[in-house]
């Protein structure tokens, strides 16, 4: 396995046709994973929310990133682990990291945590999903795939089921030196929770391999 830099135009071919949004993110970095000289997977590096960028840290004079997407198509136990930690080693230091792992699709976060990330709580997301076709759809995708422009008008009008926000578990990681590292938790605002969350792992249809 080898871990190595991607163009935003690979990275969106993923994510459209594997990830379970379907919906390329803002692109800061993103990396991708060989094996054997094939790509099996992407991860990708963003902007965070506006109210993480201001409020997740006392005055914050690093880097702070967002990992908005990872997608892997090979079935090796290891490669989102190897993916996430190559990949965190491949950013610009001192930096910090904030992932959310979303309940709505039965995510607890556990590359997180098998990577030893800080978890720090869940927080209420905002958006409700759809039950479209028996999948569930964000509504960015909606607005992407059909157009629509009032959601909650054009789910009433076709009996689109919807999903209220859940959860979002929520975790942080710093790269850099010990120094760095402790500068950035003694700047965290959120509390550090030692119990990670639970849930059972599943798959979700990532829309077949990737050649």
């Amino acid at each position: 396995m080898e871990v190595t830099k991607i163009d935003k135009k690979t990275a969106d071919l993923w994510v459209k046709t594997k990830h379970y949004s379907r919906r390329p993110s803002i692109f800061w970095a993103g990396f991708g994973l060989k094996i054997n000289d094939k790509l099996e997977g992407v991860i990708v590096y963003g902007q965070p929310s506006p109210p993480i960028q201001k409020y997740a840290f006392k005055d914050r004079d690093f880097r702070l990133y967002e990992l908005t997407r990872l997608v892997v198509q090979t079935k090796d136990k290891n490669a989102a682990s190897f993916l996430i930690g190559r990949s965190l080693r491949m950013l610009e230091k001192p930096c910090a990291v904030v992932s959310y792992a979303d309940s709505a699709w039965n995510h607890c976060g556990f590359v997180y945590q098998a990577t030893n990330w800080l978890y720090t709580g869940a927080t209420k997301s905002h958006d409700h999903l759809y039950l479209v076709d028996g999948q569930k759809l964000h509504p960015m995708t909606i607005r992407d795939k059909f157009g629509v422009t009032n959601i909650k008008e054009w789910a009433k009008q076709n009996g689109i089921k919807t999903i209220p926000p859940q959860a979002k578990h929520r975790y942080f990681y710093f790269c850099g030196g010990k120094r760095d590292k402790k500068n950035m938790l003694d700047k965290l605002t959120y509390r550090v929770i030692g119990e990670y969350p639970k849930a059972d792992p599943i798959r979700y249809d990532d829309g077949g391999e990737i050649h």
